[in-house]
C-alpha cells in the first residue's frame, strides 16, 4: 500500500510539475501576444494621428484654394469692369474725334469755297483796272466785303470748333482722372500709432494725390480714413483722420484702402 502512494505521489509530482510548465508556457506566449498587440495598437494609433494630420493639412489647403479663388474671381470681375469702362470711353473718344473731323472737314471745304471766291474776285478786279465802270467796282467791292465777312465768320467757326475740341479732350481726360480715382485701392504696409500715420502701398502712378482721403476696409467692414500726406511713384504716407476710427477697431498692416465714389 505504501508502494502505491508512493507510486501515486510521484505521479501527481510529476503532472504538476508538467502542468506547471505548461502554464508557464502559456504565460509567456500570452504576455508575448499581448505586448505585440500593444505595439499593434500603438502602432495603428500613431497611422491614425499621422492620418488625422494629413486630413487637417488637406482641409487647411482647400480653404487656402478657395479663399484664393474667390479673391482671383472678384479680381478677374474688376478687371473686366475696367475693361468695359476703358472700351467706353474709347467709344466716346472716337465719336468725338469723329464729329471734330467732320467739322474741321466742313470748314476745310468752306476756306477752299473762299479761296476760290477770293480768286475770282482777284481776277474780277484784274479785269476791272482795264475797264473803268463805277457800277461793277462797287458791286466788287461790295462782294470782297461780303466775302471779308464770311471768311470772318469761318475764322471764328474754326476757333469755336477748336475750343469745343479742346474742351472734349479736357472732359475726356477729366472722366479718365475720376474713372482713375474710382478704381484706386491699395494695402496699408505699416501703421506708427506713436505718430498717428500709416504707410501704403500705391503712390502717384496710381493716381493718389496729397490730401486725398481713402477709406480703410478689412473685408467688409469699415474701420476708419486716412489722408494722403506725401506721395512717392509707388507709396505713400497717410495720417489716420482723428475720430474717424470705428470704436473697438485700429487699423492694422494688411488692411484695404479705397476711395469712395467721385462724381463726373
Amino acid at each position: 500500500m505504501a508502494k502505491i502512494l508512493t507510486i501515486a505521489t510521484i505521479a501527481l509530482a510529476t503532472i504538476t510539475a508538467l502542468l506547471g510548465l505548461l502554464n508557464r508556457n502559456t504565460l509567456v506566449q500570452t504576455k508575448t501576444d499581448l505586448a505585440t498587440s500593444q505595439g499593434e495598437v500603438a502602432a495603428t494609433k500613431k497611422s491614425l494621428e499621422d492620418t488625422n494630420a494629413k486630413l487637417a493639412d488637406s482641409q487647411k489647403s482647400v480653404a487656402e484654394w478657395t479663399s484664393k479663388n474667390e479673391a482671383s474671381q472678384a479680381e478677374v470681375a474688376k478687371l473686366k469692369a475696367e475693361v468695359e469702362s476703358k472700351q467706353s470711353d474709347i467709344e466716346l473718344a472716337k465719336t468725338q474725334q469723329n464729329t471734330i473731323n467732320t467739322e474741321n472737314e466742313m470748314l476745310k471745304g468752306q476756306v477752299a469755297e473762299l479761296k476760290t471766291e477770293g480768286e475770282k474776285l482777284n481776277q474780277e478786279l484784274t479785269t476791272l483796272k482795264d475797264e473803268p465802270v463805277r457800277e461793277d467796282l462797287e458791286q466788287s467791292k461790295i462782294k470782297v466785303k461780303e466775302l471779308e465777312t464770311l471768311n470772318e465768320q469761318l475764322t471764328a467757326n474754326l476757333e469755336s470748333t477748336k475750343n469745343r475740341a479742346n474742351d472734349l479732350e479736357s472732359q475726356l481726360v477729366e472722366k479718365k482722372r475720376i474713372q482713375k480715382a474710382n478704381d484706386l485701392s491699395g494695402r496699408i504696409l505699416a501703421v506708427n500709432e506713436a505718430w498717428n500715420f500709416v504707410v501704403l502701398n500705391v503712390g502717384d502712378k496710381s493716381g493718389v494725390t496729397s490730401n486725398t482721403e481713402l477709406l480703410v476696409k478689412r473685408g467688409n467692414t469699415r474701420i476708419g480714413r486716412v489722408r494722403i500726406t506725401s506721395v512717392e511713384p509707388a507709396s505713400s504716407i497717410a495720417d489716420i483722420i482723428p475720430g474717424s476710427l470705428v470704436n473697438g477697431l485700429s487699423i492694422q498692416p494688411g488692411d484695404y484702402v479705397v476711395t469712395e465714389y467721385v462724381a463726373n
